[in-house]
Protein backbone atom coordinates (compact mmCIF):
# COMPACT_ATOMS: atom_id res chain seq x y z
CA UNK A 1 0.00 0.00 0.00
CA UNK A 2 1.38 3.41 -0.88
CA UNK A 3 2.11 6.14 1.64
CA UNK A 4 0.37 9.45 1.02
CA UNK A 5 1.20 12.81 2.59
CA UNK A 6 -0.54 16.12 2.30
CA UNK A 7 0.39 19.44 3.78
CA UNK A 8 -0.37 23.12 3.71
CA UNK A 9 2.24 25.72 4.45
CA UNK A 10 2.51 29.47 4.46
CA UNK A 11 5.49 31.06 2.74
CA UNK A 12 5.82 34.08 0.53
CA UNK A 13 8.65 32.42 -1.38
CA UNK A 14 7.42 30.13 -4.14
CA UNK A 15 10.97 28.78 -4.50
CA UNK A 16 10.58 27.14 -1.10
CA UNK A 17 7.45 25.31 -2.28
CA UNK A 18 9.16 24.05 -5.41
CA UNK A 19 12.24 23.06 -3.42
CA UNK A 20 10.10 20.86 -1.17
CA UNK A 21 8.44 19.30 -4.19
CA UNK A 22 11.81 18.65 -5.84
CA UNK A 23 13.20 17.09 -2.65
CA UNK A 24 10.22 14.77 -2.22
CA UNK A 25 10.49 13.65 -5.82
CA UNK A 26 14.19 12.83 -5.31
CA UNK A 27 13.14 10.40 -2.57
CA UNK A 28 10.66 8.76 -4.95
CA UNK A 29 7.44 10.58 -4.02
CA UNK A 30 5.04 11.28 -6.89
CA UNK A 31 2.98 14.47 -6.84
CA UNK A 32 -0.75 13.83 -7.09
CA UNK A 33 -1.65 17.51 -7.17
CA UNK A 34 -1.00 20.60 -5.10
CA UNK A 35 0.83 19.49 -1.99
CA UNK A 36 -0.32 15.87 -2.03
CA UNK A 37 2.33 13.23 -2.68
CA UNK A 38 2.34 9.44 -2.86
CA UNK A 39 5.24 7.09 -2.27
CA UNK A 40 4.64 3.76 -4.00
CA UNK A 41 7.98 2.18 -3.13
CA UNK A 42 10.98 0.76 -4.92
CA UNK A 43 10.61 -1.85 -7.64
CA UNK A 44 12.34 -5.10 -6.69
CA UNK A 45 13.98 -7.59 -9.03
CA UNK A 46 10.80 -9.67 -9.21
CA UNK A 47 8.67 -6.64 -10.17
CA UNK A 48 7.07 -6.22 -6.75
CA UNK A 49 7.32 -2.93 -4.86
CA UNK A 50 8.84 -2.43 -1.43
CA UNK A 51 8.20 0.65 0.70
CA UNK A 52 11.65 1.64 1.90
CA UNK A 53 10.82 3.52 5.08
CA UNK A 54 14.41 3.57 6.38
CA UNK A 55 15.96 5.05 3.24
CA UNK A 56 13.16 7.02 1.57
CA UNK A 57 10.09 7.75 3.69
CA UNK A 58 11.66 8.66 7.04
CA UNK A 59 14.59 10.71 5.65
CA UNK A 60 12.30 12.67 3.32
CA UNK A 61 9.88 13.51 6.13
CA UNK A 62 12.77 14.49 8.39
CA UNK A 63 14.16 16.69 5.62
CA UNK A 64 10.75 18.34 5.18
CA UNK A 65 10.53 18.93 8.94
CA UNK A 66 14.05 20.42 9.06
CA UNK A 67 13.49 22.61 5.99
CA UNK A 68 10.29 24.07 7.46
CA UNK A 69 12.07 24.87 10.73
CA UNK A 70 15.21 26.29 9.10
CA UNK A 71 13.30 28.52 6.66
CA UNK A 72 10.72 29.53 9.32
CA UNK A 73 7.82 28.33 7.19
CA UNK A 74 4.42 28.00 8.85
CA UNK A 75 3.15 24.44 8.51
CA UNK A 76 -0.62 24.77 8.80
CA UNK A 77 -1.46 21.07 8.51
CA UNK A 78 0.27 17.82 7.71
CA UNK A 79 -1.18 14.34 7.29
CA UNK A 80 0.32 10.94 6.61
CA UNK A 81 -1.85 8.10 5.37
CA UNK A 82 0.00 4.81 5.59
CA UNK A 83 -1.64 1.41 5.70
CA UNK A 84 1.50 -0.57 5.12
CA UNK A 85 4.18 -2.74 6.56
CA UNK A 86 7.86 -2.06 6.11
CA UNK A 87 10.24 -4.91 6.73
CA UNK A 88 13.89 -5.76 7.01
CA UNK A 89 14.96 -9.38 7.43
CA UNK A 90 18.49 -10.37 6.52
CA UNK A 91 18.60 -13.42 8.78
CA UNK A 92 18.66 -15.68 5.69
CA UNK A 93 21.42 -14.36 3.43
CA UNK A 94 20.03 -16.38 0.52
CA UNK A 95 16.70 -14.51 0.69
CA UNK A 96 17.26 -11.04 2.20
CA UNK A 97 14.12 -8.92 2.49
CA UNK A 98 14.17 -5.14 2.53
CA UNK A 99 17.04 -2.70 2.47
CA UNK A 100 19.20 -1.87 5.47
CA UNK A 101 19.74 1.81 6.31
CA UNK A 102 22.16 3.43 3.86
CA UNK A 103 24.43 6.41 4.28
CA UNK A 104 23.77 9.49 2.22
CA UNK A 105 26.13 8.56 -0.59
CA UNK A 106 24.55 5.12 -1.09
CA UNK A 107 20.92 6.29 -1.21
CA UNK A 108 19.12 5.55 -4.45
CA UNK A 109 17.52 8.87 -5.36
CA UNK A 110 15.25 9.72 -8.30
CA UNK A 111 15.58 12.59 -10.76
CA UNK A 112 12.81 15.11 -9.96
CA UNK A 113 10.73 17.00 -12.49
CA UNK A 114 12.44 20.16 -11.20
CA UNK A 115 16.09 19.70 -10.14
CA UNK A 116 15.94 22.60 -7.69
CA UNK A 117 16.82 20.43 -4.70
CA UNK A 118 20.49 19.56 -4.86
CA UNK A 119 21.11 15.83 -4.75
CA UNK A 120 24.33 16.31 -2.79
CA UNK A 121 22.59 18.51 -0.21
CA UNK A 122 20.10 15.69 0.46
CA UNK A 123 22.90 13.13 0.76
CA UNK A 124 24.77 15.47 3.13
CA UNK A 125 21.61 15.95 5.20
CA UNK A 126 21.22 12.19 5.69
CA UNK A 127 24.88 11.89 6.67
CA UNK A 128 24.63 14.89 9.02
CA UNK A 129 21.73 13.23 10.85
CA UNK A 130 23.90 10.15 11.34
CA UNK A 131 26.91 12.21 12.41
CA UNK A 132 24.81 14.01 15.05
CA UNK A 133 24.75 10.80 17.08
CA UNK A 134 27.45 10.81 19.76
Amino acid sequence: MPVTISYDLTTGDNNQRTYIRSMLERFGWRRLGGSVFRYDGVVQGDGSKYEDWLNHVVPSLMFLRSFVLKKQISLNFFTVDATSVSFLDHSDQQMPLGSPPEDGQALSLVSPTNPQSAEQAIRNFVDAATNAIT
